[in-house]
């Protein structure tokens, strides 16, 4: 069998990256990771029937997508209360994630796309001010810790000390709804 061309492996993608979540990682699940629907669902404590239908909506999906048509989700009745359920443990791990890093205050959760965003916002919060504004002028600005110590009135050495403060934070950062689907998937925080 011939290897897809670099077009079809780019439109593939695309289409792949206009799956609803919850739908295309279940979709890689099976498809690169050789999973089950039985695994799957084990893994993310939802139904094999969910799951089925998951990675007939993904197929169903990039074909239209493929052909220029426009994707819709055919098969909501059976994933909806799965990424219902899959959202809520999601929020309430970011929720004790972000608790155990000093935000107290309960995340005002808007529409399910939103939430990486609302996570982002609150783990930022979570930050003393001048690491927060030393990570923001290195990052968005690209100064170098010289330019910052000078901006900041402050020593080269504060401004490593910060940035390593700031690096240290990011690791303890709640993951996206996606990175938490994929690598949470054994993950005992799933399972709550």
């Amino acid at each position: 069998m011939a290897e897809p061309s670099p077009q079809l492996r780019a439109a593939y993608g695309a289409a792949m990256a206009r799956l609803p979540v919850v739908t295309r990682v279940i979709f890689m699940m099976h498809r690169v990771d050789a999973l089950s629907y039985v695994e799957i669902a084990c893994r993310l404590s939802i139904s094999d029937s969910a799951v089925q239908a998951c990675v007939a909506e993904a197929l169903g999906m990039i074909a239209a997508i493929l052909d220029g048509d426009m994707p819709r989700r055919w098969r909501d009745a059976d994933i909806a209360p799965a990424e219902s359920d899959l959202r809520r443990r999601y929020r309430a791990s970011c929720q004790e994630r972000l608790r155990a890093l000093g935000h107290s205050e309960p995340l005002a959760w808007a529409s399910e796309h939103d939430d990486d965003l609302i996570v982002n916002i609150a783990f930022l919060q979570t930050l003393p001010a001048p690491v927060l504004e030393t990570f923001l002028l290195s990052r968005v600005d690209g100064l170098n810790y010289q330019r910052i110590a000078k901006r900041m009135w402050t020593l080269p050495f504060v401004v490593r000390r910060r940035m390593l403060h700031m690096v240290r934070a990011l690791d303890r950062q709640p993951m996206t709804f996606e990175q938490w689907l994929r690598a949470g998937a054994l993950a005992k925080d799933l399972t709550t």
